[in-house]
């Protein structure tokens, strides 16, 4: 709760409030407590998608000293084409990728182990990590996430579902290529 009011207390006063999509769902999905904890992480991500959006415009349409001076990677991208990935990015700030890092970044990202801890730096199946919300969440919660977070994922080619069927059919990629 501490760190989401930090991140709540941070709002824009201009920023619209986005109502809940259903006042009593519990993102823990718990029927009885963690309310607050629940409003603030609400809050939280309300706070974040919004700053994500305008940082998102900015590099959409940079200012001039900015063109040429960002690159935007996928988490997804990452794990999907680790190495071509890792690669685009060292070349971006001109550096070569050693055959070292390109071994850890297979690893890290299809390595044998898996954790349920986010930010965990250890080897695991990455592929599984990025389908994990699919099956962690309920589709009201991927919902309520796609309402306050809409624009940053429309730029960065993530699409809404449609039904709860499309969350848990993991052979379908809800990926598309990122406007940036």
């Amino acid at each position: 709760i501490r760190e989401s009011l930090q991140v709540v207390r941070s709002r824009d006063p201009r920023i619209h409030r986005m109502p809940f999509l259903d006042a009593g769902h519990k993102l823990g999905g718990k029927k009885e407590g963690g309310g607050g904890s629940d409003y603030h992480a609400l809050g939280a991500m309300e706070v974040i998608c919004s700053s994500m959006a305008k940082t998102l415009q900015t590099a959409l349409h940079p200012p001039d000293w900015l063109q040429g001076n960002y690159m935007a990677v996928r988490y997804e991208d990452l794990v999907v084409e680790p190495i071509k990935t890792l690669r685009q990015v060292y070349g971006f700030v001109n550096l070569a990728v050693s055959p070292e890092m390109e071994k850890f970044a297979l690893n890290m990202t299809s390595g044998p182990g898996y954790s349920s801890k986010p930010f965990v730096v250890s080897a695991r199946n990455a592929t599984q990590a990025l389908s994990a919300w699919r099956t962690a969440l309920s589709y009201q919660q991927i919902k309520q996430v796609e309402e306050y977070c809409h624009q940053p994922m429309a730029l960065l080619g993530y699409e809404r579902v449609g039904s709860p069927e499309e969350v848990k059919d993991l052979g379908r990629t809800l990926l598309r290529k990122p406007r940036l």
